[in-house]
């Protein structure tokens, strides 16, 4: 599986190679990286540097596996922050043939409807932001799946709140969680990271989700699936004519894109596995050690000893006759002291 955050926070040059070495070091695979609307243009002026230098990550100095050693990708978006309803649709229509995602800081009731009924927006971040309630209802979820704006849950809300701050954004979480399983909207999950401190490893974010409720299908749609999708989209979105009509390139037939992101389902059935966050280490990991043979040549030579006739002859070897005589005066001193609270016990008892 691959992993894909939508929400890094973007600043300069120098914070923004950082934030992607880090994020590749603990095994991410897609970044995109927001700016405001003003900021935009200045940041588009480095994309390319950036690339090169994501090309030159020595993949030895990361925490990446067998199965996840391919290199990191980037994007560059647009984030809308304190915005009313109209400023928000004119940044979106000015915007939309040059950003590659364009979201919006949710919170206001009035904003986080205007986003969800704009289908030129691609995710409505943090519907809950400074509220006690998630921010959501089934009018909203209905807008939100009906012109596909995805649901952003950031992980970094957490992670910078605690006490009852905590408890209501996780309950805020599993609210939102709920009107997805009716609803059906698109949910993304990212870490919004500001700085290098703020990355976590992508097996810790999933622990995270899993621990309050997300299934692993869940977990795989917020991390990839919706992601993938609203990617795959914007690469396509010059191609589409009108909504649900796009030109395919090179085809000669009317079959579907052999590119389609995989569903859940179909990523089992690739991978033949049960479980994608719980996979267990087969023999091809151990293949230059040689601790389990010399665990199981212990383990053989563990089962063939007799314990009672071991500890019987250190006890014996151990134990002079001094010990036990002082062993045995003292055993009788325990025996009669329980003896004689016993009887107090019982006088008490027939006294009463």
């Amino acid at each position: 599986m691959r992993f894909y955050d939508m929400n890094i926070r973007g600043k300069n040059y120098q914070n923004d190679l950082a934030l992607i070495k880090e994020a590749y070091k603990f095994g991410w695979d897609y970044l995109n990286l927001n700016y405001s609307a003003d900021y935009y243009k200045e940041a588009l002026s480095y994309y390319d540097d950036l690339v090169e230098d994501i090309l030159a990550f020595d993949k030895n100095e990361t925490y990446r596996n067998k199965y996840n050693d391919d290199s990191i990708a980037i994007s560059m978006g647009i984030n809308i922050q304190n915005a009313n309803s109209n400023e928000i649709q004119k940044i979106a229509r000015r915007n939309r043939d040059k950003a590659f995602v364009i979201s919006a800081l949710g919170g206001d009731l009035k904003v986080n409807r205007s986003v969800c009924e704009n289908i030129k927006m691609d995710i409505l971040s943090r519907p809950y932001y400074k509220r006690r309630d998630s921010g959501m209802n089934h009018v909203l979820a209905k807008e939100a799946a009906r012109n596909n704006v995805a649901i952003e849950l950031c992980f970094a809300d957490v992670l910078h709140n605690h006490l009852k701050y905590r408890a209501n954004l996780v309950s805020s979480f599993k609210e939102i969680l709920m009107f997805h399983r009716k609803f059906k909207f698109p949910l993304i999950l990212t870490t919004d990271s500001r700085s290098i401190y703020d990355i976590r490893s992508t097996r810790d974010i999933t622990s995270f989700f899993k621990s309050i409720g997300f299934t692993d299908r869940e977990i795989y749609n917020g991390f990839y699936y919706y992601p993938k999708e609203i990617v795959d989209l914007n690469n396509n979105r010059k191609n589409i004519i009108v909504q649900g009509v796009t030109v395919i390139e090179g085809a000669d037939d009317f079959t579907e894109s052999k590119t389609k992101t995989p569903t859940y389902e179909e990523f089992l059935e690739m991978n033949q596995k049960e479980s994608i966050f719980n996979q267990s280490l087969d023999e091809d990991d151990f293949e230059d050690l040689s601790l389990v043979d010399d665990f199981d040549d212990f383990d053989d030579g563990f089962d063939n000893i007799d314990i009672d006739d071991e500890f019987d002859e250190d006890i014996s070897d151990e134990f002079d006759e001094d010990m036990a005589d002082d062993f045995e005066e003292g055993l009788s001193e325990d025996l009669d002291s329980l003896d004689y609270e016993n009887n107090v016990y019982e006088e008490d008892i027939l006294w009463d």
